[in-house]
């Protein structure tokens, strides 16, 4: 057991040992440049080299680079330089271009690059002997990924058929750009026509996410999907909308089936599927999900697993199981609040959409704290690992303080308009899917209600029903999410109403917030587009 004295040598090492780590995390936060975007410093896309896990050499110079931090390679075609040599590579190098004047019907050529090859081990198209092999620079295309010796290079044909993922790819003079001048010095361009490049079967692809995500993991998946899209296919939430970003997709030719990728956590799924069904686009494009978030329930759901690695899993291997995906509807489900004042006067109703799930009590406690904290700005040490410490901590703060105990009391439950009487809970959770809190199946666990009503049907994400079980308190959470316990089953619904008569924590599809007052009614409007992968596939 240790005693004062030892704790004496404890604290100051344990404290140095903080002090170390937030130092290093404000030093990258503020200082290093891990993305240098097109127009910075010229029209490549420079990342730092330190995302590549082989040995690179400068395409300007051919220096072996070691990593360090003054080192990039441009992730849209994969020339790398150091720092001193950036400029020669914006000014002598071709780059990828979202859209070229050539006329469509005309054959694209290769763009041949030299820097990092995105394979890990790459052949010679021409004499199937190995590339990218120290003191050795050969080129690789840009588009169609195909490498091949300085030596072999001028056996090789000059047209580029963009490879085996040419399907998802929108080629660039299938693309018509409008420029307009935003300001003295900088000229906006935008999208105003994509023609069909005629190949079949053509699924264009378009990938957004947030750079920020996933600790790191988003910006590497964004980078990794600009060297096998064209760029204009690979989108950064954090710069832009996802109406911006969905605009060129209602302006793809009728032939071409959008496929949709989501980079992040439930919430961008939900947040491009909001926009999807606000744009009324017809056909609505099918929307697959790269796991980043914390639980990742949707993604579970659907079979894209419970978080991306992207040591194990590659954007290749995306792209496969992309292929082999079906198509399935998800029920989208209307969320009308309505505030009520005293004296029973009513506000304005405020509508949101549910996808997931909508929980009122403990649960929507935990995930409130833990997303005023994430706000704050003393928020500065982000990890998948301290997160889920975050969560435990709020949970293990609500199993003591109970804030939400005789939930009972404080709301009226109707399933398709008869009320439930509730037992003593802390939480009340609407399910549509049968993932919640990070992948426990809720429905599956539970047992029927104590009034002895069966609630035997199971559980579809698309029969226009949602599950409807209560919780008992946050120590009941804790022992479900390790399957020793079980919720308690109200039934089943094709609307729901909830009465708050005090003000609550409520959250919806991982977005909390404190609601005063008000009635809740849940009804079905459509299904949505979704990919889902098979077992196989996962």
């Amino acid at each position: 057991m240790l005693q004062l004295e030892d704790l004496q040598f404890v604290w100051p090492v344990f404290l140095a040992f903080s002090l170390l780590l937030v130092s290093k995390h404000l030093y990258q936060k503020f200082y290093q440049r891990d993305h240098l975007p097109k127009g910075t410093l010229g029209n490549h896309n420079w990342t730092r080299i330190t995302d590549v896990s082989k040995v690179c050499q400068c395409s300007v110079c051919e220096m072996l680079l070691m990593n360090n931090l003054n080192e990039y390679y441009c992730d849209c075609c994969g020339v790398c330089a150091d720092l001193k040599c950036i400029p020669g590579a914006n000014a002598n190098i071709k780059c990828k271009q979202i859209s070229v004047t050539q006329d469509k019907q005309t054959a694209m050529k290769h763009l041949w690059t030299r820097g990092y090859m995105l394979l890990e081990t790459s052949l010679c198209d021409v004499c199937e002997e190995e590339c990218d092999v120290p003191n050795q620079i050969d080129f690789q295309c840009a588009w169609c990924l195909r490498t091949v010796h300085t030596d072999c290079k001028p056996k090789i044909a000059e047209v580029c058929d963009f490879g085996p993922y040419k399907k998802f790819v929108i080629p660039p003079n299938c693309v018509t750009l409008e420029t307009k001048r935003a300001g003295v010095r900088f000229r906006k361009s935008h999208v105003i026509t994509i023609h069909d490049p005629g190949w079949t079967p053509w699924t264009p692809l378009i990938v957004l996410g947030n750079r920020k995500s996933g600790n790191g993991d988003g910006s590497h998946v964004l980078s990794t999907f600009r060297r096998l899209l064209n760029p204009l296919q690979v989108v950064d939430l954090a710069d832009k909308s996802p109406e911006e970003a969905l605009h060129w997709v209602t302006l793809v030719p009728s032939r071409g089936q959008s496929l949709i990728l989501a980079a992040g956590g439930d919430g961008t799924a939900a947040w491009i599927l909001n926009t999807i069904h606000s744009m009324k686009m017809d056909p609505a494009p099918s929307v697959g999900i790269i796991p980043l978030g914390t639980g990742n329930d949707l993604s579970r759901v659907l079979g894209w697993g419970k978080l991306f690695n992207k040591d194990s899993c590659s954007a290749f291997q995306i792209l496969d199981s992309l292929t082999r995906s079906q198509v399935a509807h998800l029920d989208r489900w209307s969320v009308q609040i309505k505030s009520i004042r005293q004296l029973r006067l009513t506000r304005a109703i405020k509508s949101k959409w549910m996808y997931n799930y909508l929980s009122i009590g403990v649960d929507a406690q935990v995930a409130l704290d833990f997303h005023n904290t994430r706000e704050s700005s003393l928020y500065i040490c982000s990890s998948r690992a301290f997160n889920k410490f975050l969560y435990l901590t709020f949970g293990t703060q609500q199993a003591m303080e109970r804030l939400c105990k005789d939930l009972e009391q404080r709301i009226e439950l109707y399933l398709d308009g008869t009320r439930v009487n509730l037992p003593p809970i802390e939480s009340v959770v609407v399910l549509n899917i049968p993932s919640w809190a990070a992948g426990v199946d809720l429905w599956k666990l539970g047992r029927d209600s104590e009034d002895g009503t069966s609630c035997s049907e199971d559980q579809k994400m698309d029969d226009a029903k949602i599950e409807v079980m209560a919780l008992y308190s946050s120590f009941h959470i804790a022992r479900l999410q390790v399957g020793l316990s079980e919720p308690l089953k109200l039934g089943q619904a094709s609307q729901v109403k909830i009465k708050l008569l005090n003000k609550t924590p409520m959250q919806i599809d991982g977005e909390p917030w404190l609601q005063p007052p008000a009635m809740i009614i849940l009804s079905h409007v459509d299904k949505a587009n979704v990919l889902m992968l098979s077992t196989e596939t996962e």
